[in-house]
């Protein structure tokens, strides 16, 4: 088998066989999960610094209610991180995966201790007990979904190989 160069429109095409493969991105039902709990924790969060706005110098100044529990800004500002990073995770195939287990965890165990202690965290995220339901709920839905979503692979996966041999002229 011999080499062949060959000259179209300007371009050098180096190569006997040219394979092209069309393949789908692997995505998985938790995708839809981190969407929806971050669009969630990112309209909270987006709201509750709205209505307390925002102070660098002291984020546990100002308060406000939004969905029944109040806020700082503090926690607002947290809420909106956790939120744009459950989307950001949500755009990616088998990211959310992981990103969905670690905050999970994390929310569900904040989520029991500010059940448990919601004086300690009162002044600074003006946090209730209703709070800390509110995030172990989460939490639990978070690693649910983890767990026992699966990544879905396309099963139409194809391969074109095209040939080609160019005789000398």
């Amino acid at each position: 088998m011999r080499r062949v160069v060959r000259t179209v429109d300007d371009d050098v095409v180096d190569d006997d066989v040219v394979e092209r493969s069309v393949t789908r991105a692997p995505w998985s039902p938790a995708q839809i999960v981190s969407l929806v709990v971050g669009a969630v924790l990112t309209i909270l969060g987006g709201v509750a610094l709205a209505r307390t706005g925002i102070n660098f110098g002291d984020l546990d100044a100002a308060r406000g209610e939004v969905m029944g529990l109040e806020h700082t800004a503090l926690l607002g500002l947290i809420e909106l991180v956790l939120g744009l990073v459950l989307v950001g995770a949500a755009a990616a195939g088998g990211a959310p995966r992981g990103t969905m287990t670690f905050l999970g965890v994390v929310m569900l165990l904040f989520g029991i201790i500010v059940a448990i202690e919601p004086s300690a965290f009162n002044r600074a995220l003006g946090a209730t007990s209703g709070h800390g339901w509110f995030w172990a709920i989460l939490g639990v839905i978070l690693l649910t979904a983890a767990m026992v979503s699966p990544v879905v692979f396309d099963s139409g996966r194809r391969t074109v190989v095209h040939r080609d041999t160019v005789y000398g002229r």
